[in-house]
């Protein structure tokens, strides 16, 4: 039995999104482990699925270009569904950043491209969609100049040298999921 949007209580069962159906924008709830009751489902019931790199591995992580244009959350939400706990990717040192520069840009061999990634900036500050710590950046000089209470988001491109800089995340880019390696 079904009942109208206009005849619910909020008491009713909640019904859960298949998997497959999933945008990357619902809430993930989690309990924190003091809050533990024991009758959640354990992490070893958990099914994983092992995902092979089309991309480059650093440090643990897979990281994959995705030429196509999209917008910020439709970049996110791809990244999401392409494996297991993949967002758009954070770069958290130099050598990392290069080694994406060289990846969007295969080695050198084509055009730069604008590129999302996983950044958004608020009142100045950068944050990591994936929560990693803020302790690397390579904004082109003058930048983040965010005149705006809106959120923007952090693009990658590389003309002489390769920069950041921050822009509306409803522009389509260019993007690069990261997501850790399984063994």
């Amino acid at each position: 039995m079904s009942i109208s949007a206009g005849f619910r209580q909020g008491t009713e069962p909640v019904r859960k999104i298949p998997d497959g159906f999933r945008q990357g924008t619902e809430r993930v709830l989690t309990i924190h482990k003091g809050f533990r009751q024991g009758t959640e489902p354990s992490a070893s019931r958990i099914k994983t699925h092992t995902v092979a790199c089309k991309g480059e591995v650093v440090g643990g992580n897979c990281y994959e270009f995705n030429p196509a244009p999209l917008a910020f959350q439709r970049a996110q939400a791809l990244c999401r569904a392409l494996a297991p706990n993949a967002e758009l990717a954070s770069v958290t040192n130099g050598d990392l950043h290069s080694r994406l520069v060289s990846l969007v840009t295969k080695g050198g061999e084509s055009s730069p491209v604008l590129t999302w990634l996983g950044a958004m900036v608020k009142n100045q500050q950068g944050l990591w969609v994936d929560g990693s710590e803020w302790r690397y950046s390579d904004w082109m000089p003058g930048h983040p100049n965010i005149q705006t209470d809106k959120p923007v988001c952090v693009e990658m491109f590389k003309i002489d040298e390769s920069w950041w800089t921050a822009a509306d995340c409803d522009l389509e880019r260019a993007s690069i999921c990261s997501y850790p390696i399984t063994a």
